[in-house]
């Protein structure tokens, strides 16, 4: 077997792209595949306003395959691009996401001729000229992935560290008391004030998603409804903002394995859950029941507001019986403290800039405000 052309996926790989995602769960002391039924497109829109799906495919006989071959696919990467806050400025910035392969292109050689001819293609699809750089988040203990990456083989762009990102896994027990701050959930006739709040956030932070009236609540957000907003409001003035989003009809997370003390003591932890307000660790192959905390956005970054909006959310989510919501901060962001008093399960990832050389010199003028990166996102 040898590797033939990439090419852009067509509709007619869907079943091909989805059972790759689904055999290629992220390592861990808890395995997890992040997968995308009942269609590997229907997720393309919440990466970005311009998403193409790049294969690369295998023949038996090494000749390339025809454009239109749907036959042979043994990996993929997704490309996209999303209008950000930059410099305090609105530019589209790409984004490199799902590099998944065959298991038999995951370790030495094998996964850095792969990437390669991988990037190979993503390089020619980047002659657009849409973007000049692209963010990356690679998981951070995978240490394979991050030898490659950084290995500078042919095609390969140049990867630039940029920030950790820690995503909290927080479960919702029961519902604790509300906070003395109010908070009121969104309406239609709040979504300027919301955007103007996330705007505002946004041009004193780095690539966070810029948002308008009508892309808020569009193809872009599915699933996502006004109600999931949970915000503070001093007079016609929306403060903060957070909101509960539900993927689950487009996107999942399913339990794969475990390993470690995890794997070992996984029944007795079981046992013990309900009187630590633990969550059940399921059976491998169940689909975790999950959400998002997103849309942050406080004014003057005021820890009270922020204590107020998540308190509000985890009461939501307690009531509808999530087993987690996730909750992503940049290093810089000064919420952890806050975050971390719900006990989380922490996964933690690296997020790097890759450039090829036409976008070096943009890369090395951002500036040093915040990162605001959103994982509902990613």
């Amino acid at each position: 077997m040898s590797f033939a052309e990439y090419r852009l996926a067509q509709l007619s790989d869907d079943e091909q792209l989805r059972r790759i995602v689904r055999e290629s769960p992220f390592a861990g002391s808890i395995s997890l595949s992040l997968e995308r039924e009942p269609n590997y497109f229907l997720a393309s829109t919440v990466e970005g306003t311009f998403h193409q799906t790049l294969v690369v495919c295998e023949s038996q006989t090494g000749e390339t395959l025809a454009p239109d071959a749907s036959a042979g696919v043994i990996g993929m990467g997704d490309r996209s691009v999303r209008p950000r806050w930059v410099n305090g400025l609105v530019r589209d910035v790409g984004y490199f996401s799902g590099l998944r392969g065959h298991e038999k292109y995951r370790q030495g050689m094998a996964a850095a001729r792969f990437l390669s001819k991988g990037f190979a293609g993503m390089c020619k699809l980047h002659k657009d000229d849409r973007v000049l750089f692209y963010l990356m988040s690679i998981i951070s203990d995978n240490d394979t992935a991050r030898r490659i990456l950084n290995s500078n083989l042919p095609h390969y762009p140049r990867l630039h560290p940029y920030t950790r990102m820690f995503t909290y896994a927080i479960h919702p027990a029961r519902v604790k008391r509300e906070s003395n701050i109010k908070i009121t959930r969104g309406t239609l006739d709040l979504i300027p004030a919301i955007v103007d709040c996330l705007a505002r956030s946004g041009t004193r932070t780095q690539f966070a998603p810029h948002w308008t009236t009508d892309t808020l609540l569009s193809d872009l957000t599915p699933a996502l409804v006004i109600e999931d907003f949970f915000l503070a409001v001093r007079g016609d003035r929306v403060i903060g903002c957070l909101a509960l989003w539900d993927q689950q009809s487009f996107k999942q997370s399913v339990i794969r394995g475990y390993t470690g003390t995890i794997a070992r003591y996984r029944k007795l932890i079981n046992l013990l859950s309900p009187l630590g307000g633990w969550p059940v660790l399921p059976e491998v192959g169940t689909r975790l029941n999950h959400c998002y905390a997103c849309f942050l956005a406080i004014d003057n970054d005021d820890p009270e507001i922020f204590s107020a909006l998540l308190r509000a959310l985890y009461n939501e989510a307690a009531r509808r019986k999530y087993d987690y919501f996730m909750l992503g901060l940049a290093e810089a962001n000064p919420f952890h403290t806050i975050a971390k008093s719900y006990r989380p399960i922490t996964y933690e990832s690296q997020i790097y800039l890759a450039a090829w050389e036409d976008g070096y010199d943009a890369v090395a003028h951002i500036d040093s405000r915040p990162p605001a990166l959103e994982i509902a996102l990613l």
